[in-house]
Order: structure tokens, then C-alpha cells, then sequence
């Protein structure tokens, strides 16, 4: 990216920030490989955007394979109050089925050197956070295990990006979790433990987002929740698109023409596919509309209901594993809270098999919103 763009988009920040009133504004720098850019990109990039957004609280974040990490990159993310995360799958066999190189070799080896050498980094006085895509063949509990042995605090587990087209993976049948339900089982038995962690005990995002949310906290997450989703790419030529991840769903999909020497922000959030998923949590589709969990789910991430026939006007392709992760989670906590939180709040014990004739009963009630036409993406 070059410093004309760079001056571009920190303008276009500063004008969307003004118009809206704003406090607070985050940059994730993200790839592709982000350590492949210059030193020089990173010092530029956050001292200018300190001087021109000076009464903005400013967060930087970078997400990282760690392979390229050294000592100096440390000093300078430490100097910059820039916090990375660190991808890492799990134990060597199971990262290194997904996570290869441009000669089809695992990483894990480069990976694990980058991240014990941040973790024990004396410049970096945030820890790297680990992003793990769930691999589910792997065991949950040895790999979860396994990030907890190599010290991390922040763990984000993903699914799998997927689509109708394009379905995620399944386990195999000589796998325990194999079901109707293989993510929540995997991701459920990775909670059992966790929850009654005494020690050692990590930030897990999803289910502390999931906790909040049964407790009537409200949060912005592309993947749950029931707020908007605020998040805009800026490719290294300029162009504004929707969130990357809207790529998997066909070649050029999320291209729009958006692009900060012509448009705002403002502008380009209001470009088809991004305003649409910036309300996704919003406009969701009729089967969401009848779930007793919609508020804490908000219909999953976009990407997973799109298909070529109907666009995004489909239940997430993960829509029972979070039905079912969801309740769960909710049945779990509620022995652990005071009672007289649990009085405050109102929660109950929600069986999935229950949630799931609530959503057949109450569906063919439900009448089909005006949105629904926006849903239909083609």
C-alpha cells in the first residue's frame, strides 16, 4: 500500500469519524501476509494516523502467521501499541494438513518458532492471541490442550468458511463428535472443560461473547450477536469492499467499484453486499426470525447462508451446530450463577431438542418481511 493511499484512507477515516460523532476507531492490519509490507509501511501508516486522528482512541491490530516474526518486528509492534494474533490450528498434524506453503510444506515448525518468540518477546507486553480454524478431524480437547501448553491467553476458535455450495468438512464416521451436530459437539467439548477451568484459564472469544449475550449483554461480532457489523476492507489499491471473507462465495464477489479516492466510507458502507453485511445480524432470514436464540446467534456469519439460488436468505450452514452449541452453553452456566442473578435476568434452562420445535411451530407463522427481496443476492 502505498503512502498516497495510506494518506487517502486515514482522510476518509477522519471525514466518517467527524460526520458520525465518533470516539473510538480500530485498524486491523490483516492479508495475505501482513509482515511481507516494510517496517517503514507500519511507522508511516500509524504515525500518521496518530497526528491526523488525535482525538480518536485508536486501536491497531495485526493477524499473522508468525513465520516472518523477529525480535525487531517485536520492539516495533510494542513501540506502535500494535497487538498481533498468531494462526496456529493446533498440534503439528493437524495445522499442518491445512496451513502449507507455496511447496505444499506444513508450517506448523515456522509457525510455533514465531509464536514462542512473541510470547517470550521482553518488547511485546501484549501477548499474541491465537486464531485457530477448527480442523475437525483433529480431537477438540488435544488441540485445545495443546494451545493452552504453549501459553496462550487469547484463543479464537473459527469455523470452517463455508457455503451451500460449497458445504464445510465433516468428520469421519470413527470420530466420537460425528452427528448432525460435529461442530458444536467438537466446540462443546472444549466448553465442559474450560468452564471449570480453576487454572490457567483463557479468553476464549466465542464463548465469552455467547455468555454475555444469554446474560443480556449486547456486542458488534461478524459471527454472533445482534448488532451492526462495522467493518470495511481496504485493499493495498485503494478499493473499499465488503469483508473479505464474502470472497469465498465466488470469483469477484465482493468487488463494488467503491474506492477511497471517490467515495466515503459512509459511501461505500451503503455499496450493496456491505450494507447488507453490516445489517446481518439485522435482516435475517425467515428460519432465524423463529429461533429463541436469534438475539445471541444473529443468524451466524453471512458468508454461511449464502447459496447461488437464493443468495443469503438461508439459515446459516452451521445453523443447528449453533443452535445446539448456544443452548448448551446456556443450560451450563445457569447452576454456576447466584440466583439471584439468574432471578434478574430471567434465564431457563432451553433444551435443543425444545428450541428446535419452537422453530417449527412458530415458521410457518411467520410473515415474510419486505427485506427479504435485499436477501436474495445474486
Amino acid at each position: 500500500m502505498s503512502k498516497e493511499i495510506i494518506d487517502q484512507l486515514i482522510f476518509r477515516v477522519k471525514e466518517h469519524a467527524i460526520d458520525l460523532n465518533l470516539d473510538s476507531f480500530s485498524f486491523v492490519f490483516h492479508g495475505g501476509e501482513p509482515l511481507l509490507a516494510r517496517k517503514a509501511f507500519y511507522l508511516y501508516f500509524v504515525g500518521m494516523a496518530r497526528k491526523e486522528l488525535s482525538f480518536l482512541k485508536l486501536h491497531f491490530t495485526l493477524q499473522t502467521n508468525g513465520t516472518l516474526l523477529t525480535n525487531t518486528w517485536c520492539r516495533l509492534f510494542d513501540s506502535l501499541d500494535i497487538r498481533i494474533g498468531i494462526s496456529i490450528d493446533g498440534p503439528k498434524n493437524n495445522h499442518d494438513q491445512y496451513r502449507i506453503d507455496h511447496a505444499g510444506k506444513g508450517s506448523y515448525d515456522r509457525v510455533l518458532r514465531g509464536f514462542q518468540l512473541a510470547h517470550s518477546s521482553p518488547f511485546l507486553h501484549h501477548k499474541p492471541g491465537v486464531l485457530s480454524v477448527i480442523n475437525i478431524n483433529a480431537s477438540p480437547l488435544e488441540t485445545y490442550t495443546h494451545l493452552l501448553q504453549l501459553g496462550a491467553k487469547q484463543i479464537d476458535f473459527l469455523l470452517p468458511e463455508a457455503t451451500y455450495e460449497k458445504p464445510p468438512p465433516l468428520p469421519g464416521l470413527d470420530k466420537w463428535w460425528y452427528s448432525l451436530t460435529p461442530y458444536a459437539n467438537w466446540l462443546i467439548a472444549i466448553f465442559d472443560k474450560w468452564i471449570l477451568e480453576k487454572e490457567q484459564v483463557p479468553v476464549i472469544r466465542q464463548f465469552q461473547l455467547i455468555i454475555h449475550s444469554i446474560l443480556g449483554g449486547v456486542f458488534t461480532a461478524d459471527n454472533l450477536g445482534s448488532l451492526h457489523n462495522e467493518v470495511l476492507v481496504i485493499e493495498t489499491d485503494g478499493g473499499i469492499e465488503a469483508v473479505d471473507g464474502l470472497k469465498s462465495c465466488g470469483h469477484g464477489f465482493t468487488k463494488a467499484g467503491a474506492h477511497l479516492k471517490d467515495h466515503s466510507l459512509s459511501e461505500a458502507l451503503q455499496t450493496r453486499l456491505a450494507r447488507l453485511y453490516y445489517l446481518s445480524h439485522e435482516l435475517l432470514p425467515l428460519k432465524c426470525l423463529a429461533c429463541p436464540v436469534n438475539e445471541t446467534c444473529g443468524g451466524g456469519t453471512i458468508i454461511h447462508r449464502y447459496s447461488p439460488q437464493n443468495g443469503f436468505n438461508n439459515p446459516s450452514v452451521y445453523c443447528n451446530d449453533l443452535l445446539k452449541l448456544i443452548t448448551h452453553i446456556q443450560n451450563a452456566i445457569i447452576p454456576l450463577l447466584p440466583p439471584e442473578l439468574v432471578k434478574e435476568t430471567g434465564i431457563k434452562p432451553l433444551d435443543h431438542f425444545k428450541a428446535l420445535r419452537i422453530i417449527q411451530e412458530l415458521f410457518p407463522t411467520i410473515q415474510e418481511p419486505d427485506y427479504i427481496r435485499e436477501l436474495k443476492y445474486q
